[in-house]
């Protein structure tokens, strides 16, 4: 607890003292970081203490990354008050502390998104989902006073308050529907770097927590449980698309968010519908992990992009420095879910949790965790393309000599920081280390009651191991490939003095074009947005209803005053008797 204080009064401090000096505000914030990390490690009785721990990793690096990378004055405080929020909602019992919380981190970014770009679209998108999400959070809160009669996060007896909330959370992670205008990607797309890093991996994760947190405290409900799991994958299948084919590295980022968010809602409607405590267990440590991946991965990336001269893919101009080559590769593999990194523990569990919950269901609605399970693994290929495009173009093309080592050293941290994590992972983490006879394994998934079953019970390790051994033998019985060049061709896209990144994801933009909405022109290839298309349609029907309504009967009349009233005391008192 003592721990928790001090990192509170060093938060707290940072944003006046970054007022006097920024250096000294960013320091501050470090300080009060690693405190707040110390304090997650030591709380480990907490199912939830890994978030502070991820929390307090990712203000610890885009903190000590700051002071080498801020250029505006009223950065820091902006920047430090928005952690602050963070901390305060985080370690916080009371739903109006939280909620407090939750407004102090996300009106600084909204002012800082705004000063960052000098325009006010990016940044009144980012704030009116922001206080979307407040709304319903706060209907979801006073439903739940409503239930319980106290203001402290309580057991609940109903869904309700946790069905409402959890769609303001939803909101604030970026998940569909609330995906489908795309404002997480443009606002997190149009802040400060070191900014793009907090929203996208410890403001999401603010969501995350507040949403896991009411689940532990709700009946598990299993058709809402069903619901979150099924738009979880959609989720994760549209952000890993759309980030495939963006060729801005922020909004890539952002929609990466989006993937990486829709995961770890799967995870948790998984834990809300699971047919055994162990499976539930077994989901709640996924999204743990899961948090932990996509934080410290996310802050990685999006500090890459401060490094940037043009944050456009086809262009970057990144700097050339082995450090952040390094650091960059193993970021991306994590958010490619691949091993040995802490992402590919991650993405391992969440998909064999889905198997196994079908496995284990034993009736029609296992049908709903092997499809989501699908979907999620078509997802995650495009995930893998999209990290794969972005170290190619951002790391090996366009690059311009510096002898900076401080922020290139941090990705590095972040990258063996990702890995070890895997390790450390598997190897401390019990359930990993179970056997199973049934399969002559002496790793098998996890606990007694899976013991006998011979489904879903292959390691990570495994997963690790068997690609390098077929790719040893492969390599040792047909030799070295051997090179063979070719012209140039960009996928359908006008052919450039070189391969780009629009062309590297041309071909989905081609195949996929009912989808995407690809035009095919004499400018070249296009896409059109179908979610936007769609939003625009939504929103021109809505301006026409509501311009015809009050021309007829918002008139001036008093009679149609007078209606409004008494239907308005007719609905209040149903509500209140009700």
């Amino acid at each position: 607890m003592v721990a928790l204080i001090v990192a509170l009064l060093m938060l707290g401090l940072s944003p006046v003292a970054a007022l006097i000096n920024r250096r000294s505000g960013y320091i501050a914030c470090s300080a009060g970081s690693a405190v707040f990390v110390y304090y997650g490690m030591t709380n480990y009785s907490n199912e939830l203490s890994l978030f502070y721990v991820a929390a307090g990793l990712v203000w610890l690096f885009t903190s000590v990354y700051s002071l080498y990378y801020d250029h505006h004055r009223w950065l820091g405080p902006l920047y430090t008050s928005s952690i602050l929020g963070m901390a305060i909602a985080l370690t916080t019992n009371n739903l109006l502390v939280f909620l407090a919380g939750y407004e102090i981190m996300t009106i600084p970014a909204y002012v800082t998104i705004g000063l960052y770009k000098k325009t006010d679209y990016s940044a009144f998108v980012f704030m009116g989902f922001g206080e979307l999400s407040t709304i319903l959070i706060l209907a979801g809160f006073l439903y739940s006073y409503v239930v319980t009669g106290s203001l402290s996060f309580s057991p609940l007896t109903t869904i309700t308050p946790f069905m409402i909330a959890a769609f303001g959370f939803m909101v604030k992670m970026g998940i569909l529907p609330f995906m489908v205008t795309e404002w997480l990607p443009i606002a997190h797309g149009n802040a400060p770097s070191n900014v793009s890093a907090i929203l996208s991996a410890s403001m999401t994760l603010v969501a995350v927590y507040g949403l896991t947190k009411m689940a532990l405290l709700t009946p598990r409900p299993d058709l809402f449980g069903f619901i979150l799991l099924g738009v979880g994958g959609f989720s994760v299948f549209f952000g890993a698309f759309y980030a495939y084919v963006s060729d801005h590295a922020k909004v890539l980022l952002g929609f990466s968010t989006v993937e990486n968010n829709g995961a770890i809602l799967t995870s948790i409607g998984v834990y809300l519908t699971a047919p055994t405590h162990t499976l539930a267990s077994f989901s709640l440590i996924t999204t743990a992990v899961y948090v932990l991946a996509h934080s410290l991965a996310k802050t990685g990336l999006f500090l890459d992009t401060g490094m940037m001269e043009n944050e456009y893919l086809i262009l970057p101009r990144i700097l050339k420095n082995r450090l952040s080559d390094v650091g960059g590769v193993l970021l991306a593999s994590s958010m490619s879910g691949l091993l040995p990194t802490v992402g590919g523990v991650a993405t391992w569990a969440l998909l064999e949790s889905l198997f196994m919950e079908a496995y284990t269901l034993h009736s029609a609605l296992s049908i709903i965790p092997i499809v989501t399970g699908s979907i999620i693994a078509m997802g995650e290929g495009f995930a893998t393309s999209t990290m794969l495009k972005f170290i190619i173009f951002a790391h090996i093309f366009n690059k311009r000599s510096s002898n900076e080592k401080t922020r290139p050293l941090i990705l590095l941290l972040l990258g063996l920081l990702i890995l070890a994590g895997g390790s450390a992972t598997y190897i401390f983490y019990r359930p990993f280390l179970a056997s199973n006879p049934a399969l002559g394994l002496p790793f098998g998934l996890i606990a007694s009651e899976f013991s006998s079953q011979p489904f879903g019970a292959i390691s990570p390790l495994y997963v690790l191991i068997l690609p390098s051994l077929i790719g040893a033998l492969v390599l040792a019985v047909f030799g070295k490939p051997r090179i063979r060049r070719s012209e140039v061709w960009n996928s359908g896209a006008p052919l450039n003095e070189a391969y780009t990144s629009f062309a590297y994801s041309n071909n989905i933009r081609l195949m996929l074009g009912k989808l995407l909405l690809t035009h095919i022109g004499r400018d070249g290839v296009k896409v059109v947005d179908v979610f936007w298309s769609l939003t625009h349609t939504v929103a021109k029907l809505f301006v026409s209803f509501s311009r015809h309504f009050s021309r007829t009967y918002m008139n001036s009349r008093l009679s149609w005053y007078v209606i409004y009233m008494i239907l308005a005391l007719i609905v209040f008192t149903v509500v209140v008797v009700a």
